[in-house]
């Protein structure tokens, strides 16, 4: 009889089953944040007055907007005890496989900050033309020439799976507007993914992604992010992961 466990230990290195685990992985962390997430109302409430809270508390800074108010209320403690429980990990490989821009304000559960440690001279944003780069580049624009790029949150090891997290929050706006964002927003993911290797530094850890996810919550009564991706032919969802290695979460909540 065929050893199948063999076939798995030897092939657990190969790229298209390491890609076949982040799907599982991704496919479980999204049933599992919508699971624990409130739906869309309260979630508007709740952070409405988190941010009318924070921006009274200098130690609540990083939750005095909405997008903020989201990710550091719900998304970076519910990803860390995701983490948490997974094989092989515990609460202190949790943190410190957790990266978040707002690390220093939760350094209970992220060890640090996703930031690249070299600029470039490139920005995420769509639509600018070259005459608007270069003078950019020339110093002719406000602003700085070059970029440090710094996504929201990010995972390393100890966790299997290396990924950078672009996490937005929907609230307002129809299917125009959804579709707006979410063209932008896979896009940002994927301009984080295509940034090159930077090996770990002294005050950066290094910059090596597999994978990419848009964690966004629709926060809409009508579901207009989600309708929006749920529009898309078929063949750009499947393109975004099979060919870019990004997963497109949308959280509607419980």
């Amino acid at each position: 009889m065929f050893d199948y466990s063999r076939l798995l230990i030897l092939s657990e290195g190969m790229p298209e089953m390491s890609k076949k685990g982040a799907y599982r992985f991704f496919k479980d962390l999204e049933g599992f944040l919508n699971r624990k997430l409130p739906p869309p109302s309260n979630v508007r409430r709740e952070i409405n007055a988190i941010v009318k809270s924070a921006k009274n508390s200098a130690a609540e800074s990083h939750k005095a907007f909405p997008e903020g108010a989201f990710l550091n209320h719900y998304i970076a403690p519910l990803l860390y005890e995701y983490l948490s429980h997974q094989q092989n990990m515990n609460k202190e490989k949790a943190r410190q496989a957790l990266l978040s821009e707002s690390y220093r304000k939760l350094p209970h559960i992220a060890s640090g900050s996703p930031a690249r440690s070299i600029p470039h001279p490139f920005k995420k944003v769509m639509g600018v033309n070259a005459r608007q780069v270069i003078k950019q580049w020339k110093g002719e624009m406000p602003g700085s020439p070059v970029v440090q790029s710094c996504p929201d949150l990010a995972l390393r090891p100890p966790f299997p799976y290396k990924v950078v997290i672009e996490g937005k929050y929907f609230s307002k706006g129809g299917i125009t507007a959804a579709e707006t964002s979410l063209a932008t927003d896979i896009y940002q993911a994927f301009f984080y993914l295509g940034l090159p290797y930077l090996p770990e530094t002294r005050t950066h850890p290094a910059w090596d992604y597999e994978y990419a996810c848009l964690l966004a919550y629709d926060a809409t009564d009508q579901g207009s992010l989600l309708n929006a991706w749920e529009s898309i032919d078929p063949k750009v969802k499947k393109g975004c992961w099979e060919g870019a290695n990004i997963y497109v979460m949308i959280l509607r909540g419980s």
